[in-house]
């Protein structure tokens, strides 16, 4: 009996993906902090709002593509594909994660606008799930379910959305619609494409010739348009004055902001030229670059955190953020650190 239930732990773990879960478990963290809310109890609990949106989107999202996944050579031992979680189950999940974040809403931020916001992200959370197999540009709906899911964090402290928060809801759109458009879709596009799915680099007209994926240079301009824009963005709190280069005289924050988008732009090189015999590569590019992408937001906002959060809790946000991900990964997947994608 004791040996089942740690099994079902452990593929409901694996359901619910915990090393992504700071990505979008921060969103309002990080929209909430950017419109002056600095009381670690109500940062908490939109944390935990947080992590409850992360587990609704991809709980959802394996609850929605079943059928699909089952075709599919890499993720056909996913827990819901597998049989090891129940649809009911699933369901149970991702419908406790969304009524759990609207009563957390309802007694601890209630506004009609944030509620709003917040309902608006989990609709397109949904949207996004439930046609993203038949649509080709969902990602910009998940996009989208992000940046509501920033401005939600920033309307729990005032009607009124500072820049600084608007631009961090905007960086995490652009992230995502990477992130998924590029990254995930790209991996799969000669699985998609015998099922007839038009993913977005599919419709760009991306295509397999003898495990290799051909691009045209329209599909590759495109990539790197929405690469250079999203650090382009990340970097406009710098230029408007929102945030600072300088830390005691050292450029630290413009030095990591560098070396992060130029790590960031190694990874989209790695991400295009990749084979697709070399899939656990691929994968790393892309686990790495994600990683690379969620990091900017701190360090953008590092002087900003630094004076109104302190150097120790600042410094360890930038632990968390590396080792969570990674030693989740371990513990779920092994040396690998390749999850089941």
């Amino acid at each position: 009996m004791s040996f089942e239930i740690v099994n079902i732990v452990y593929e409901c773990l694996k359901l619910i993906r915990p090393y992504g879960i700071l990505f979008i478990g921060f969103t309002p963290v990080f929209g909430a902090l950017c419109n002056g809310q600095f009381n670690p109890i109500s940062l908490s609990i939109l944390f935990l709002i947080g992590i409850l949106g992360h587990v609704f989107v991809f709980v959802q999202n394996d609850y929605y593509d079943i059928d699909v996944d089952r075709h599919s050579r890499y993720v056909f031992q996913r827990p819901l594909t597998s049989g090891m979680i129940s649809k009911t189950q699933a369901r149970n999940l991702f419908l406790s994660a969304f009524f759990l974040s609207l009563a957390l809403v309802m007694v601890f931020f209630f506004s009609f606008r944030s509620f709003f916001m917040l309902f608006l992200a989990f609709f397109f959370m949904t949207l996004y799930n439930r046609y993203s197999k038949r649509k080709p540009g969902m990602e910009y709906v998940l996009g989208a379910a992000v940046f509501a899911y920033g401005v939600f964090g920033a309307l729990t402290v005032s009607d009124e959305v500072s820049v600084l928060a608007f631009i961090i809801a905007c960086i995490g759109f652009l992230q995502w619609v990477f992130n998924v458009g590029v990254s995930a879709n790209l991996k799969d596009v000669e699985f998609d494409t015998k099922l007839g799915i038009r993913t977005t680099p599919v419709v760009f007209g991306v295509h397999v010739i003898q495990n290799t994926l051909e691009k045209p240079f329209i599909f590759i301009l495109y990539v790197f348009c929405i690469k250079l824009t999203h650090i382009t963005v990340a970097f406009v709190p710098f230029i408007l004055g929102e945030t600072l280069i300088m830390i005691n005289g050292f450029p630290l924050p413009l030095v990591c902001f560098l070396l992060l988008a130029a790590m960031m732009l190694f990874s989209t090189v790695g991400i295009l030229t990749t084979s697709l015999s070399k899939r656990d590569t691929l994968l790393r590019y892309e686990g790495a670059h994600e990683g690379l992408a969620f990091l900017i937001i701190p360090v953008m906002l590092m002087t900003y955190l630094i004076e109104h959060v302190g150097i120790f809790p600042t410094f360890f946000m930038f632990f968390l953020f590396i080792a969570w991900p990674l030693s989740s990964l371990r513990i779920l997947f092994g040396k690998t650190l390749i999850p089941l994608e």
